[in-house]
C-alpha cells in the first residue's frame, strides 16, 4: 500500500518555484517587512505606556463598554427582621435548675444565628423548590455573564445564591437586614418573603426543640426527686420500726415535760420539809413522809433523765444520739419533699410553655417592591477598575525605578 505522502509528492513540495518556494518568497517579502514595521512602532511607544495602555486604559475601557451599555439591571428588595423571644416561666420557678441545660433562655436564638442561616446552603436548597430560584436567576433579563448556568452544579448555585443577597446582623439594636437582588422586582420580593418565612421556620424549630428539651428534663427531676422523696421516707419508717419510737422528738419533750412536772413537786415538798422542821421534831411520822416523797420523786426523776442519756436497745448509743439521727433524717426529708414540690411545679410550667410560642422572627419592614433597579452601581465600578489600574501601574513603576536605580549602583 504506498503512503499518502510518498517521494513523489515530497519532490513537487520543495523543487524550484513550488509551494515551499513561494512561500519563503512571501515571508521575505510581504510579511517579515509587515512585523518589523509593526514592532517598530510598538518599540517606539516604550515600554511604560504599553505598560499603561495594558493595565489602565484596556481593562478600564472594557469595564465602560460592559457595565455601561451590556450589564444587566437588578432590583434590590430590602427587609428588616427582629428576633423576639417570650419570657419564660420554668427558670422562675426552678431558678438555676434549667440552667444546667444550657442557661435560662428557652429561645435559644439570635440574630447572628439568622444571619448564618440565611447564608447556609440549606436555606438555597429549600428556596429553589419552593420558587424555583434557578429558573428566576436564568431569567432572559440577564445578559450572559450575569445570568445562572443552565447546568449549573449545586454549588455554582448556591454561590451564586451568595452573590444575589447581602445579610448582616446589626447587635446594637438587634435588627438583621437583609437585600435581596433580582433582575425583575416582583423576583426580588418573592426570594425576600421565601427567605424571611424559611428563616422563621428554622427559629420555631430551634425554639420547639429547646422547649422539648426543658420538658424531659424536668421529667427527669421529677423523677429523681420522687425517688429520693421516696427513699428519705422509708429511711425514716425504718428508723422508727428499729428504735420503736415514732416520733423520738415528741418523746424527748415529753420526758422533758415530766422531769419538769418532777422539778416542780420537789421544790413544793422540799418548802414544805423546811417549814414542818421549823416546828416538829426530826423523827416525827408527818418529817418522815415527806422525806419520803422526796426520795421517791429524786429517784423518779434520775430515771427520766437517765432515759435521755442511755438507750436500753442499744447500750453504746445515747437517747441524744437517736434524737440526732432522727433530726437528720427529717432535715433531709424535709429537702426532698421541698426539692419535689418545686420541681412539679416547674413540670407544670415546661408544660404550659411548651404549647406556647417562645421564639419570633418579626420582619417589622417587609419585602419591598422596588420600582427601579439600583445595581450594578456602574459609575462606581467604572471608577474602580480605573482607580485599581493607576493603583497597580504606579506600583509597578515605582518597582521598575527601583530596580534601575540598584541597577546603576
Amino acid at each position: 500500500m504506498n503512503s499518502p505522502f510518498g517521494k513523489d509528492q515530497f519532490e513537487r513540495l520543495v523543487r524550484p518555484g513550488g509551494p515551499l518556494d513561494r512561500f519563503n518568497e512571501f515571508t521575505r517579502q510581504r510579511a517579515r517587512p509587515f512585523v518589523e514595521r509593526e514592532l517598530a512602532a510598538v518599540v517606539k511607544l516604550g515600554v511604560s505606556k504599553i505598560l499603561f495602555a495594558c493595565m489602565v486604559i484596556v481593562p478600564t475601557a472594557l469595564a465602560f463598554i460592559y457595565y455601561g451599555f451590556w450589564a444587566s439591571d437588578r432590583y434590590v428588595s430590602q427587609s428588616l427582621m427582629t428576633v423576639r423571644t417570650a419570657d419564660s416561666q420554668i427558670a422562675t420557678a426552678v431558678g438555676g435548675l434549667l440552667g444546667s441545660i444550657g442557661g435560662t433562655n428557652t429561645g435559644l436564638v439570635d440574630g447572628y444565628v439568622v444571619e448564618a442561616y440565611i447564608q447556609s446552603r440549606e436555606i438555597a436548597r429549600k428556596i429553589d423548590e419552593a420558587i424555583d430560584l434557578r429558573s428566576i436567576y436564568m431569567a432572559p433579563e440577564a445578559d450572559i455573564w450575569s445570568r445562572l448556568s443552565a447546568d449549573a452544579s449545586f454549588e455554582e448555585f448556591f454561590q451564586y445564591y451568595l452573590s444575589r443577597i447581602d445579610v448582616y446582623f446589626d447587635s446594637t439594636a438587634n435588627v438583621v437586614h437583609l437585600d435581596v437582588q433580582a433582575y425583575r422586582p416582583e423576583d426580588a420580593k418573592r426570594i425576600a418573603a421565601a427567605i424571611i418565612e424559611i428563616s422563621d421556620d428554622m427559629v420555631n424549630r430551634i425554639s420547639q426543640e429547646s422547649r422539648s428539651d426543658a420538658l424531659q428534663f424536668a421529667l427527669d427531676e421529677v423523677k429523681l426527686a420522687e425517688n429520693r422523696l421516696r427513699d428519705n421516707r422509708m429511711a425514716l419508717y425504718r428508723f422508727r420500726e428499729e428504735h420503736s419510737d415514732l416520733d423520738p422528738v415528741r418523746s424527748a419533750e415529753a420526758i422533758g415535760g415530766i422531769v419538769a412536772s418532777l422539778e416542780g413537786e420537789l421544790s413544793r415538798y422540799k418548802t414544805e420539809l423546811a417549814s414542818l422542821r421549823s416546828y416538829m421534831r426530826e423523827d416525827s411520822a408527818q418529817i418522815a413522809g415527806v422525806k419520803a416523797r422526796i426520795a421517791a420523786i429524786e429517784q423518779q426523776m434520775q430515771a427520766e433523765r437517765g432515759r435521755l442519756t442511755r438507750n436500753e436497745d442499744l447500750p453504746g448509743t445515747t437517747y441524744s444520739d437517736l434524737l440526732a439521727g432522727y433530726e437528720r433524717l427529717l432535715i433531709e426529708e424535709e429537702f426532698a419533699r421541698s426539692a419535689y414540690t418545686s420541681t412539679v411545679s416547674a413540670l407544670e410550667l415546661a408544660r404550659a410553655d411548651a404549647g406556647r410560642k417562645q421564639a419570633y422572627l418579626v420582619a417589622f419592614v417587609e419585602p419591598s417592591l422596588p420600582d427601579d433597579p439600583s445595581k450594578p452601581e456602574r459609575l462606581l465600578i467604572i471608577l474602580s477598575f480605573l482607580a485599581c489600574g493607576l493603583l497597580a501601574y504606579g506600583l509597578l513603576m515605582l518597582i521598575g525605578a527601583a530596580v534601575r536605580e540598584h541597577a546603576r549602583i
